[in-house]
């Protein structure tokens, strides 16, 4: 008997053993995938610079939301702003290893892919393309002064283009340059779309190479006072300096917003162009990159995640910015054309990104051809 119960005594403490080392080893291998329970999470955030005032509210409120709903999982979350051509080529350095990426629209991201590609020479895209969230966009819009504009109706980029060739007219026109800023890389291809009459997506290497073309876009671009690497600085610039520096410039709607009605030398306005605008659509993706461990990426969807919510939508609008979702309304008081310069409601066609990769690294070139140069 007492054999017996040394017996039972001793596959007591064995299952014991087993479910300690059961626990363990369980623990261990959750802390492998998900993180220790309790050690601090780290993700980094690269987003472009005009959309920096919305990212830290959103920021400050997810963190709240986080600390509350997860009490013992803490995490921190950097930002940085960076211009959509200097956050590929700090990626591609390896200077920065972002979480989560956010150019100013997507027309930046099959280039990174490809850039990637030929890099790495690997099969696996850095951006799941399927796999990038929109929320907000924002179009490409001609900025100038309404008193200018009673006086030339400009209704599109051949207006532009046609105001360069009166002599009887000054123009200090200014777009950013598109080898490092979103507007002025988009602005280009909107250009080379209204000369050519090809949709912006067709563009093709004829359209580049096309003797007219390139003669209607050194006429364009012969009134260019300033190229500039920030879209926000150009908009500062013209707000503070008056029509007499700057009376054309080709920015993103919600920037007009900002400067409209408190600018020197009088009051701008939002045009948009009638030959149709690129939305800067502001895409969210997780890079597919292997810098980020599985519990980054959970909490990267979940800032996502709460990026999407309309709340967090409807503040972005405070800030000029269109909702993807068209169920979110706008803001009145903040899409007026009296108040802000901004229409409520634009009836032009969207334009889309070109589909060929390699016509998106040869625009920078054509403007390099093209540009003023005094």
């Amino acid at each position: 008997m007492n054999q017996l119960r040394k017996v039972r005594k001793q596959n007591k403490i064995s299952i014991a053993i087993v479910l300690i080392l059961g626990f363990l080893i369980g623990s261990f291998s959750t802390s492998l995938i998900l993180g220790t329970a309790g050690q601090k999470t780290h993700i980094t955030i690269i987003y472009s610079s005009e959309k920096a005032s919305w990212m830290t509210v959103a920021y400050s409120n997810f963190i709240e939301e986080w600390q509350n709903t997860h009490p013992d999982d803490p995490i921190s979350i950097d930002m940085h702003p960076y211009g959509s051509s200097d956050s590929i080529i700090s990626i591609l350095n390896n200077e920065i290893s972002p979480t989560i990426w956010s150019p100013a629209s997507s027309i930046w991201m099959p280039i990174l892919n490809k850039k990637w590609a030929d890099l790495t020479s690997t099969l696996d895209p850095i951006v799941n393309i399927s796999r990038v969230v929109k929320i907000i966009y924002s179009p490409i819009v001609i900025a100038t002064w309404e008193a200018f504009n009673s006086t030339h109706k400009i209704s599109g980029f051949a207006d532009v283009h046609d105001l360069n060739l009166n002599q009887n007219v000054s123009i200090r026109m200014a777009h950013t340059d598109p080898r490092l800023s979103n507007s002025g890389f988009m602005s280009v291809i909107m250009a080379l779309s209204a000369v050519s009459g090809t949709p912006s997506e067709n563009l093709s290497i004829n359209d580049l190479t096309n003797s007219n073309n390139q003669q209607w876009l050194r006429d364009f671009e012969s009134s260019a006072v300033l190229y500039g690497k920030s879209t926000g600085f150009l908009a500062r610039y013209m707000k503070s300096e008056g029509p007499s520096a700057l009376n054309i410039a080709f920015l993103y709607e919600n920037l007009i917003r900002d400067i409209s009605s408190t600018a020197k030398g009088g009051k701008i306005i939002a045009i948009y162009p009638e030959e149709g605008t690129l939305y800067s659509d502001h895409p969210f993706c997780i890079l597919n990159a292997d810098w980020i461990t599985p519990k980054q990426k959970l909490v990267a969807e979940a800032f996502l995640d709460f990026l999407n919510k309309n709340e967090t939508v409807a503040s972005a609008l405070q800030y000029g910015f269109r909702p993807i979702d068209p169920s979110i309304p706008l803001d009145p008081e903040v899409f007026n054309y009296e108040n802000n310069g901004i229409a409520f409601n634009f009836t032009i066609p969207e334009l889309k990104i070109p589909k060929d990769g390699d016509i998106l690294l040869k625009v920078p070139d054509l403007w390099l051809l093209c540009k003023a140069t005094a």
